[in-house]
């Protein structure tokens, strides 16, 4: 599994003959053909093969980069236990219930739990690319994880880290329409940064955004967000000359793209600025979910807006935040607005 070099994104038709008939591709070939290919593969071709396909499938850059770290981790496992695993369709489950214990004493469980998904899944490619019979991941006890409550940004919190914004600079409005946008829509950091100047309708009050695999959505911002955006893009415009269609929304004042280390830099001092306890990015986000259901949104848009692939992450949305909605409801019920008296009742 040494030099674990990502391929470069090709279509099956542009294949040479020798790798069309090479493992990448044996879910296509006869049965006969499988079990004989299955004898030969090592871990570096399949581990190659595993992710070329998942860049193929458009998985993030992030997914892609964490499977290789996994697979790297095992050979680190396997060289530093001693054991010899030559193949991956010979690695028998103890081995895989010895690396989740050996990374657990290194790293946090979640972490744990991000490696063991991840050989779920490529065992699970496996089985279905006939390489192999069963899943050895499945004999090992998934690591339990516990999950913190979010951050969650209230609006007192962020308006008191966007009182410490200077609208007359252009870093200070860029700042703004950043956060604003993010805490407007819902929107996850790496989305709204991938965002091109064409992408947003400043009149319509959305744009469109690139989430996890790939998979495109719209977001929608009000009226103040609009304004912002429509300040900075001037004031960029008088600095950097009119951008193109396709230039970043979001630049520094050099012109080069705002990149995830200085939009978190820039939002962890607004809030230091503030005296604020500081919170992550993506509080953000839960703001906005929490903002949402308090409003009386439902669930299904919620989860439509925030682009999450399950109902899982919304439905703890609307667990977490059940007290604040209980307390909403006392506050709005329509029994009790209309004045009803029933005896006995406090």
């Amino acid at each position: 599994m040494q030099d674990l070099n990502l391929r470069p994104l090709a279509c099956e038709a542009s294949l040479s003959p020798y790798e069309r008939e090479s493992p990448i591709f044996v879910g296509d070939l006869p049965s006969a053909s499988v079990k004989k290919l299955s004898a030969l593969v090592d871990w570096k071709h399949t581990v190659d093969a595993f992710l070329w396909r998942c860049q193929l499938r458009a998985l993030s850059q992030n997914t892609v980069q964490l499977y290789a770290i996994v697979f790297n981790l095992l050979e680190r496992f396997h060289e530093a236990e001693g054991l010899t695993c030559p193949s991956p369709q010979t690695c028998p489950p103890e081995h895989l219930q010895r690396f989740v214990w050996w990374c657990l004493r290194r790293v946090k469980p979640v972490s744990a739990h991000a490696y063991w998904r991840t050989l779920r899944t490529f065992f699970r490619w496996l089985v279905k690319e006939g390489l192999r019979a069963d899943n050895p991941i499945e004999k090992v006890p998934e690591p339990k994880m516990h999950q913190p409550l979010p951050r969650t940004v209230t609006e007192e919190h962020f308006a008191k880290a966007l009182s410490t914004l200077n609208l007359n600079t252009f870093v200070g409005l860029r700042d703004a329409a950043l956060f604003c946008l993010a805490f407007d829509s819902g929107a996850r950091l790496s989305e709204l940064l991938g965002l091109r100047v064409g992408d947003v309708d400043l009149r319509g009050q959305f744009a469109k955004v690139q989430g996890k695999g790939g998979r495109e959505r719209l977001i929608y911002f009000g009226r103040q967000t609009a304004m912002l955006l429509l300040r900075y893009l001037t004031q960029r415009t008088f600095l950097l000359g009119q951008p193109s269609s396709d230039a970043y929304l979001f630049v520094c004042a050099d012109g080069r793209p705002m990149t995830r280390r200085r939009a978190l830099t820039r939002w962890h001092l607004a809030q230091k600025r503030a005296g604020l306890t500081v919170l992550p990015f993506h509080g953000l986000r839960h703001g906005f979910a929490r903002a949402w259901l308090l409003r009386n949104g439902d669930a299904i848009s919620l989860r439509r807006l925030l682009g999450h692939a399950t109902v899982q992450m919304t439905e703890r949305y609307v667990t977490l935040w059940g007290h604040d909605l209980q307390r909403l409801h006392r506050e709005r019920s329509p029994v009790d607005s209309i004045g009803l008296q029933v005896k006995g009742a406090k």
